[in-house]
């Protein structure tokens, strides 16, 4: 028995990949950078981005509330204006894409070349929905 269990091992690891190509089967934490391997001033200067980020996605949060309060109120309005509306979205929309952007360029500028390809691998759970 010790000998199959011994061989499972070696079998596993033999046809295992190693490096970043096979991140699709580990287990990843939301935002979790550990796979960067940042270095101390790296990490410092992220965890400001983070913090900056976190502040600003609160503020765009109560904004995006009160739109849905303003486009509930546009809505049950005897003629629904489409240009007001739109133009409520837009700059919502915009607003949030402009945190956004401000933070990869943030980020881009604190990592180094390799460290933003494996960036992107996790780039989708960074993006403001």
């Amino acid at each position: 028995m010790k000998i199959f269990l011994l061989f499972l091992l070696f079998f596993s690891l033999s046809f295992g990949k190693d490096g970043h190509k096979n991140r699709d089967h580990e287990f990843h934490m939301p935002r979790d950078l550990g796979y960067l391997n940042l270095d101390n001033e790296q990490k410092e200067k992220m965890s400001k981005i983070v913090s900056e980020n976190e502040k600003q996605l609160r503020v765009l949060h109560e904004k995006k509330e009160s739109v849905e309060v303003k486009m509930k109120t546009y809505f049950l309005e005897e003629s629904f204006d489409q240009e007001r509306a739109s133009k409520l979205l837009l700059e919502l929309k915009t607003e949030s894409m402009g945190i956004q952007i401000d933070m990869f360029k943030k980020i881009h500028d604190v990592l180094k070349p390799k460290q933003r390809e494996l960036f992107l691998q996790y780039k989708k759970e960074w993006e403001i929905e």
